[in-house]
């Protein structure tokens, strides 16, 4: 069965689904395929036709989230807040699943991840020359965002999608050099 077929996206997302919802009450090493079959409500040989173990599962998630990054281009002709938007957006609706990857019941590198993969989309657009320093920058910035995403989750939400996507990119840009105005302006 093909991977963009609607039964197999659907399915999956069952055990996504039922991934998350045992991570809020137990911590991923307690978690066993036949509990994740049982809350989604599939067979083990539904769950062994795409993944071998949790972790494959959990790592699809990740990686499922980390897809959703917005690019940042300053030649687009759409200006780079309404991606970051969209992406808090992505976030909001998400939440339970961001919440979870970012505590450490779910056991996972999910915040390291999310620094290497915003170095490697970003990096080549920070001012700073020295190497290190541009590392170091990212690093800082990063773990901001991601200190700010997890209280904007903790909050539930308080603030609206488009006033945290505003804060992060004044924040983020000021710190690796750039000039946050490059995000709004088309």
């Amino acid at each position: 069965m093909r991977e963009d077929n609607p039964r197999v996206t659907r399915t999956k997302g069952y055990l996504k689904e039922a991934l998350i919802e045992l991570l809020k009450t137990m911590p991923f090493e307690n978690i066993t395929i036949k509990a994740i079959c049982q809350k989604a409500a599939v067979n083990r040989s539904t769950f062994y036709a795409y993944y071998t173990c949790p972790r494959d599962l959990i790592e699809e998630i990740e990686s499922d989230i980390l897809s959703k990054l917005p690019d940042y281009n300053p030649g687009n002709p759409k200006p780079f807040i309404d991606s970051i938007i969209q992406f808090m957006g992505y976030i909001k609706e998400t939440g339970d699943a961001f919440r979870i990857l970012l505590s450490t019941t779910a056991d996972t590198t999910f915040g390291e991840q999310v620094v290497a993969a915003v170095m490697d989309k970003y990096e080549d657009f920070a001012t700073l020359q020295n190497q290190e320093e541009r590392k170091m920058a990212f690093i800082f910035v990063v773990n901001g965002v991601v200190g700010i995403v997890r209280e904007w989750i903790k909050s539930d939400f308080q603030l609206s999608v488009d006033r945290i996507s505003r804060m992060i990119i004044d924040m983020a840009f000021g710190a690796v050099g750039l000039n946050p105005s490059d995000a709004y302006n088309s």
